[in-house]
């Protein structure tokens, strides 16, 4: 079974999936995202699990409204502290932030998803970050960006996590929805980000 995660019902890849294809509704955010993963790996049966949806990508990459990233790697990069000029993130000896690292996305489901030939809209790869709180200030866009992440999402790391917990094979798709940074008349375009993974994501049938 492959299972498709996705945050919210508006994220849902329209049309029919394979066989053996399940979506998996967890809630917006970190906390829904870990939970349900874990409560469905455990019950087994998954041979992959995706974390897919849409993303906000940072200004400095080049990415436009209705791209799509495949990531290489996911991490947790807003548990911290935030003194107003800058973010600080959380690091004690011995006090790990569980997902914080850079975590590889598995290499032979991210070729299965990159396999296919050109399309009408850009297909790259990158580091998805994970965040809380999305970047609405240049600022923390550009922080983020210096991470070397490509864009933001909302889940992907916690379901990554439990995936490795687990040991089953996770990857990250997302439609590029939003530009991160200001958002005061910014452009965003939920469907056509979803249309576009979603064509990416069939790659794995």
């Amino acid at each position: 079974m492959i299972v498709v995660a996705v945050a919210t019902e508006a994220e849902r890849p329209a049309g029919s999936l394979p066989e053996r294809w399940e979506v998996l509704v967890t809630g917006v955010g970190k906390t829904g995202a870990a939970v349900a993963a874990a409560l469905r790996l455990a019950k087994g049966d998954v041979a992959a699990i995706v974390s897919f949806g849409v993303a906000g990508a940072y200004p400095t990459t080049g990415l436009d409204v209705g791209d799509v990233v495949v990531a290489l790697a996911t991490a947790v990069v807003d548990e911290g502290l935030e003194t107003g000029s800058r973010f600080v993130p959380f690091a004690k000896p011995g006090m790990p932030v569980p997902a914080a690292a850079w975590t590889p996305t598995d290499a032979a489901l991210r070729d299965r998803l990159l396999a296919a030939g050109p399309r009408s809209f850009r297909v790259s790869t990158g580091r998805i970050a994970t965040v809380s709180v999305c970047a609405g200030m240049s600022r923390l866009a550009a922080e983020r960006a210096a991470l070397g992440a490509a864009a933001e999402g909302m889940e992907g790391a916690a379901i990554a996590y439990a995936a490795s917990m687990a040991g089953v094979p996770f990857a990250e798709v997302r439609g590029i929805s939003n530009l991160c940074g200001p958002r005061d008349g910014a452009p965003f375009d939920l469907a056509t980000a979803v249309a576009h993974a979603a064509e990416v994501l069939r790659g794995l049938r």
